[in-house]
Formats: C-alpha cells, structure tokens, sequence
C-alpha cells in the first residue's frame, strides 16, 4: 500500500511513518521545512516539501496513493494570530481532503482529537457521546470545525475515517505537552492541576491510526486513550523518573487568575502569556475520554505508562542539558 501522510515529520508523524514501514507499506510524506526531508529519508519514507494551503500541490503529490492520513495540526492554547488555527487545522484539513478528492485516493484518515469529543463535566466520553453544545479552547474549536467537514466528503465518495488521540506522549516533541513535560523532568516547574486527561504513547497511537486505517468503517470515531490521569498524577510520575521533587497542587482559581493577570500583561508588552486563558480553561476542566472501543474494534494493545515514560523522560532531560552547555 502506498500511503500519503500529512505533519509526517512531527513527534506523531515519524511513529506513524515507523509504523506503515515496518508493515511493508511506501509512505509520502508531506512536510514544511527542510529539516523534515532528512528525518523522513532516515526512515525511509520519501518526503515531499509542501505546506497545506496549495491543495493542487497535495493532489499531485498523493497520486497513485491508496491512503491519506492526515495528521498535520496546530496544537496549543495560544497564537500571536488566533486565525491560525482555523487556517492550519480547518483549511488544512479540508484542503487535504479537497486534494484526496481530486487524486482519487479512495480511504482518508483524520487525526482528531480527544478534546472534541464533549463529554459533559463528570462523565465518560465515548464513540457515541453527543457533543455538550460549548468549547472551552479555539483549538477544540478548530478541531470540531475540522471533522464536520471531512466527514462531508463521504457524500463525494470519499471514505472517511476519524481518530481521536488522547495527549500525544512522545520524544523530542517541542509543541505544547512537550515544554510541560520537559519542564517537570528538569524542575522548571513544581505545581501543576488535577484536571483528569487521557494519555497514550505516540508509538501506540500510531499503531492505532494503521489498524483504522485497515480495519476501521467510514463514518465511524475511534478514541485512542490508554490511560488516564490528572495531570498531577502524570507529572509525579515524570518527575519521579526524574528524580525531581513531586508536583504540588494548583487551585483552580490560581490557575484563572494567573492567566487573567498574564493576559493583561501579553496586551500591554505583547509576546506570549505565561498562562493564556485557553491554557487555563483547558488545565483546570480537562477531559475524560474511554479509549477501550478501539481495543476491541480495532485490536490495539495499549503499552503501560512504566514502560516508556522512562526513556522519553531520560531524553527531555538529555537535551535540556545540552542547550544548557
């Protein structure tokens, strides 16, 4: 099978592209700086420069491909232009799907997330929970827009299947979850909320996508959450690999007013908040999804936290020392 991958060199993307190779499958790779193409040649993967605005470009590269996987995304709580992330994650993914359409790719994969499942406050999310009605972020937003519209495409013959990942656990990850853990591991940071989240292992949720990607039915959600924790819970156990002291609670109303008061100072001074308001609304409500569909649907086995939340701690710290040299 040939396979064509959007965000291809992201933390998300390279598990995925390891994944498809080691199943004997060729994979394209889409990716936007330079830097992507020698990561995706190391994995053997044939890498393609493009960025997701220019659809002709996406069609021309996917030709000949019997699948699109489209993980490309802008995850955080906080952007200098907050239209990026309906441009990246809305137009991206409909640009994507516009581009699969043309090509005549006849089976489309597209990462979601957790976050749009809606569960109301106290409940489980599932496959078949109806959404609460409000966001609490722009990204959970973006991302909503983003699978109503995909899933429009069934109509045009397109099969169309979404995946919705819990946080991403991985190596060398510089987005969002990746500075929160990376700060815990070198003790940059000592108190965090105890919000519950749903977690999994990049190599898992990998593992995940392929088999919806074989064995999963148009139209249909799979969640993709091994375990879940507060975030608290997770961080003490980042922190104790770490040999780092153990996280001590924040309170809800520190968190809102921490981010009020960097909000203020982020439109005064300009520059990134220390706390944005997404980031507070997110930490403080959380999520709370059931990932155990996808094991019986799909047959995927989810790897226990204690067997690799090691090594990518070990690594964060390894490369928070060498910029430290």
């Amino acid at each position: 099978m040939r396979v064509f991958l959007t965000g291809a060199a992201g933390p998300l993307g390279r598990a995925l592209t390891e994944v498809f190779r080691e199943r004997g499958d060729a994979v394209v790779g889409q990716v936007r700086r330079r830097s992507g193409i020698g990561v995706l040649r190391k994995l053997g993967a044939e890498p393609v420069m493009s960025d997701l605005t220019r659809a002709r470009l996406l069609a021309d590269a996917m030709q000949g491909c019997d699948l699109v996987v489209h993980v490309a995304q802008f995850f955080d709580f906080w952007a200098p232009q907050p239209s990026t992330f309906h441009a990246v994650n809305v137009y991206g993914a409909e640009n994507t799907l516009a581009a699969a359409l043309e090509a005549r790719v006849p089976r489309v994969v597209y990462v979601s997330s957790s976050l749009t499942i809606g569960e109301a406050p106290g409940f489980w999310g599932t496959e078949r929970t109806v959404h609460r009605g409000y966001t609490h972020t722009a990204y959970e937003r973006s991302k909503l827009t983003a699978e109503h519209a995909v899933l429009r495409y069934r109509a045009k013959g397109v099969e169309v299947i979404v995946v919705n990942p819990g946080l991403v656990v991985s190596s060398g990850d510089s987005g969002w979850l990746g500075r929160l853990v990376s700060d815990f591991a070198t003790g940059k940071r000592r108190r965090t909320g105890d919000a519950p989240m749903g977690w999994i292992w990049a190599r898992d949720a990998a593992r995940g996508i392929a088999l919806a990607a074989e064995k999963g039915l148009s139209g249909s959600r799979y969640i993709l959450s091994a375990e879940t924790l507060t975030t608290r819970e997770f961080m003490s156990r980042v922190t104790k690999v770490a040999g780092q002291p153990t996280p001590k609670p924040m309170p809800n109303w520190i968190t809102t007013t921490s981010a009020s008061w960097s909000a203020v100072t982020s439109s005064l001074f300009g520059g990134r908040p220390r706390l944005s308001l997404d980031e507070a609304r997110f930490t403080t409500s959380g999520f709370r999804v059931d990932g155990s569909h996808a094991s019986a649907a799909l047959g995927l086995e989810y790897t226990p936290m204690a067997r690799y939340l090691p090594a990518i701690v070990t690594g964060y710290r390894s490369a928070a020392k060498m910029l430290a040299a």
